[in-house]
């Protein structure tokens, strides 16, 4: 389940988080976890229903599923990548079917919010949003992302926009 640390508080409740992201136009949603299989094709299959609902409400294009793990060639390069503050011009969405990642994301507030993702976990956040992202000490994650395009996907890391 998730953990959010915001203004020196660590809060795991699943209502608090939801409103906290809320309040920052952040959206979450826990999913209901299903059978673990192997095949990204299974994941995606088992998930189906929950990714074509997102499609239809917000107008995502395609899905995926992209997994990391220790083992995982060039690992420290691939992280490099999203460790460094950026954004997208379109929404960036996440939920976390294995292991655990954290996102460090701008509020309005221009602080930022610490959102641990662990499996069950929806974020989005939403285009032109400031965040960055990280694994945790177990450096294993396994997500399915969603896009509405392929540009709209890279990264930007100006810091002034």
């Amino acid at each position: 389940m998730a953990r959010l640390e915001y203004r020196g508080e660590t809060i795991s409740d699943v209502h608090t988080i939801k409103t906290l992201l809320d309040a920052n136009a952040i959206p979450y949603e826990r999913w209901a976890l299903r059978e673990q299989v192997t095949t990204d094709e299974e994941v995606l299959q088992l998930y189906r229903p929950d990714i074509e609902r997102l499609q239809r409400e917000r107008g995502y294009q395609s899905a995926d599923l992209v997994a990391l793990k220790p083992t995982t060639p060039n690992l420290d390069g691939i992280l490099a990548k999203f460790t460094k503050e950026h954004h997208h011009t379109d929404d960036e969405v996440r939920f976390t079917v294995a292991g655990e990642g954290v996102f460090e994301i701008a509020t309005f507030h221009d602080d930022f919010l610490k959102f641990t993702a662990e499996p069950g976990d929806l974020i989005v956040i939403p285009a032109y949003r400031r965040h960055s992202f990280y694994l945790t000490a177990a450096r294993a994650i396994r997500c399915i992302r969603l896009f509405e395009t392929s540009a709209g996907w890279e990264a930007i890391y100006e810091k002034n926009f």
